[in-house]
């Protein structure tokens, strides 16, 4: 059965039906994140996921063929669940559930708030921002670039997200 799956899901990446792909995970998506943060508060964090996955392949990642695409939703699902319990994680403005789909002129913006965050911070950590934020890069591909080991990575990644929280409040 996986195999047919992944069989679908490789010719709608390799077709560009995003859409569709995210259509036929969304059952998926939203039962695993109702799951797991056990209330209405599932529907939020499926739609950030859907969200996130539907950004990263608009932008070509995850179309290479080296992991199928169920890992990838799985992997998402955790990343956003186990983040979304971060204090002030889902209040920043770049993660407000019940945002409206930003405009182009909205990503600018964003662009350059956190470009002029990124200028803000010490060289490694700042390093570890512009992957993370500006090319939005996944911490496991961060920490193969940059040679970190996955538990120093999580913990710049840590100290940037307060300092963003910090310096968004300022």
């Amino acid at each position: 059965m996986q195999d047919a799956r992944d069989a679908e899901d490789n010719r709608l990446l390799e077709t560009g039906e995003i859409d569709l792909l995210l259509a036929g995970w969304l059952e998926t998506i939203r039962g695993r994140c109702i799951a797991r943060m056990r209330g209405p508060v599932g529907e939020d964090v499926a739609q950030a996921v859907c969200e996130r996955l539907w950004r990263e392949l608009k932008a070509g990642r995850h179309r290479d063929g080296r992991l199928p695409f169920r890992v990838i939703v799985h992997s998402v699902i955790g990343w956003v669940c186990n983040g979304w319990n971060e204090p002030g994680w889902y209040e920043s403005e770049f993660l407000e559930p019940d945002r409206a789909a930003p405009d182009e002129s909205d990503e600018v913006v964003i662009d350059v708030t956190l470009e002029q965050f990124v200028a803000t911070l010490p060289p490694g950590d700042g390093e570890v921002a512009a992957l993370l934020y500006l090319e939005g890069l996944e911490p496991a591909e961060i920490a193969e670039r940059l040679g970190k080991k996955p538990n120093a990575l999580y913990q710049a990644i840590s100290r940037n997200r307060a300092r963003l929280r910090e310096w968004l409040e300022e």
